[in-house]
């Protein structure tokens, strides 16, 4: 048995890191298209939260550094002690991401594992018979 709706939060989440890997470049380099697909990232988000059946609270506390990412209006005027704050985000916003990604693939082996016991247990029965 496999986990459709799992299988597709593994694949959005990893595809979602890939996108927010090269929104992290943008901010890097360009800010202009920085700030233009701030939208688009913001509903990808969104929608990868509510795909994963993530409550609202737990957004705001959780995924804090990405909303504080997300919330930038411009990079030129920026202190260096915002600055410093919005890399420590980057890093933060990665290890929350990769946690949803690693509560996946638990599941996902949790899931496989007790697949392979149940057909085991089924064969058994079978030979007994």
């Amino acid at each position: 048995m496999i986990d459709k709706k799992l299988e597709d939060n593994i694949k959005n989440t990893k595809r979602f890191l890939e996108f927010w890997s090269k929104f992290h470049q943008l901010y890097s380099s360009k800010e202009e298209n920085f700030l233009s697909t701030r939208t688009l990232v913001n509903s990808r988000f969104q929608d990868l939260m509510d795909s994963a059946g993530m409550k609202h609270s737990q957004r705001l506390t959780k995924g804090l550094p990405i909303y504080e990412i997300l919330s930038i209006e411009n990079l030129s005027g920026m202190s260096d002690e915002k600055l410093k704050r919005i890399e420590e985000c980057w890093t933060d916003s990665y290890y929350f991401l990769r946690g949803v990604l690693n509560r996946f693939q638990k599941k996902k082996k949790r899931i496989e594992r007790f697949n392979k016991l149940v057909f085991t247990i089924k064969g058994f029965l079978r030979r007994k018979k």
